[in-house]
């Protein structure tokens, strides 16, 4: 199947479900007000980096399923050990999740009337971590196969019931805690779906280990694990130090913005996703850069246009999606730094890719390795010199450097 067709149907999977997700986001930004909003987008936030504890099997389960895709056997061995994996590091992170959970309102500087939702609520997520991280798993054997399509359709179903449920129950009780309850059952059911899609294959592979294709999975994987650990940390933990330093009350102003960004990310996303089993499994270098122009062609035409819309419109964006308490400057200015940055994350993704599908992910990780120290220290430095403003520059900093620095490193190893 072609890159443009397999781009195509992971932007369906993003763009439907985005349609419901972000008028979603808005009517909690509006019901739940703005500090227990905030505290929701860093629930989505944790749920996210809960991708740590897969030590970068999933990667790996889709370049190897990618690499077998024709040897039927050795494919099964891969499912059945990954899921075994997966499974008990699914509970170790959970249990952690449940042990920090006391931690939480004081690591958040969180007002004290919300104390006990952000308690309950952070060892409601903790039945996530498990849940989630299966779900990846199952998906990631799709993506190896290339089934894009079936991919898709779960992704659509799943992260439209992932945004509707949160909304549901606020509805019957408008407190953070019905909204997180929402979020673990939309999870649930997206494991449902992604078992129902896999449950031939998963069936087949029953839960056999094989201790050839975890030391495989496991030495592709433990550098993936290095850039799942700080990857996420210099896209996520912005909004975490500034709760932390400014109170909990202000970060909506930057994680709506920012939520905001994120949804754009289904078009690198996509066309990311759709590459990496191409470049795994491509015979030469010429093919392996056909994809690449490729791909970063589609980038550019689908990217560049929106995020020049989003700089034009961003007060207009801002008011219609969140409200009139977003009618200043200070958000709309955070957005249009934020969405400047997104293009340079954008195109980073290629090279990314690419990195990886050779079996160099110890470039990726030693790169994020590098870059973690300076971003840390320019972040503290925006966000005490110039609050909320400093958090979108700092984030801006960092992805044009990642671009830069993953581009270079890519032209010199397949030069």
């Amino acid at each position: 199947m072609s890159l443009l067709k397999n781009s195509m149907w992971n932007i369906v999977g993003y763009a439907i479900p985005s349609l419901v997700a972000i008028p979603a986001l808005g009517y909690l930004a509006r019901k739940l007000g703005t500090e227990q909003f905030g505290l929701f987008t860093l629930s989505l936030a944790i749920v996210g980096y809960a991708s740590v504890f897969d030590v970068g099997i999933t990667r790996a389960v889709i370049r190897e399923v990618s690499i077998y895709r024709d040897n039927t056997s050795e494919k099964l061995n891969i499912v059945s050990t990954s899921t075994i994996c997966i499974l008990i590091l699914g509970f170790i992170g959970g249990g952690v999740m449940f042990l920090l959970s006391p931690l939480m309102p004081n690591l958040l500087n969180v007002s004290p009337i919300y104390i006990n939702y952000v308690e309950n609520g952070t060892s409601l997520l903790a039945i996530c971590i498990p849940i989630f991280l299966v779900n990846q798993l199952w998906m990631a054997v799709l993506e190896g196969e290339e089934k894009f399509k079936i991919v898709n359709i779960q992704k659509t179903i799943a992260n439209i019931f992932l945004a509707v449920l949160p909304v549901i129950l606020v509805l019957s009780n408008n407190n953070l805690e019905y909204a997180i309850i929402g979020l673990v059952l939309g999870r649930l059911l997206s494991v449902l779906l992604s078992g129902y899609f896999c449950w031939s294959v998963i069936i087949r592979a029953g839960l056999n280990f094989d201790k050839h294709v975890f030391y495989r999975l496991i030495r592709f994987g433990s550098w993936i694990t290095i850039s799942n650990i700080i990857s996420p940390v210099m896209t996520l933990f912005d909004r975490f130090i500034l709760s932390h330093i400014m109170g909990a009350a202000s970060v909506a102003f930057y994680t709506a913005p920012a939520e905001g960004v994120a949804k754009l990310s289904i078009i690198p996303a996509a066309i990311s996703r759709a590459i990496f089993p191409k470049l795994s499994n491509a015979n030469s270098s010429a093919e392996k850069k056909h994809h690449q122009r490729l791909g970063l062609l589609l980038l550019m035409v689908t990217c560049i246009p929106v995020v020049l819309f989003i700089f034009i419109f961003s007060k207009n964006i801002l008011v219609i999606w969140m409200g009139s308490s977003f009618d200043n400057e200070l958000p709309v200015m955070i957005l249009r730094i934020l969405a400047v940055g997104f293009l340079f994350n954008a195109l980073a993704q290629i090279p990314y890719a690419n990195i990886q599908a050779i079996g160099k992910a110890k470039i990726t990780a030693m790169i994020h390795c590098v870059e973690i120290i300076p971003y840390l220290l320019i972040l503290y430095y925006f966000i005490d010199h110039f609050g909320l403003i400093g958090v979108a520059i700092a984030w801006f900093i960092r992805t044009l450097f990642d671009f830069l620095i993953l581009s270079s490193m890519n032209k010199y190893i397949t030069k």
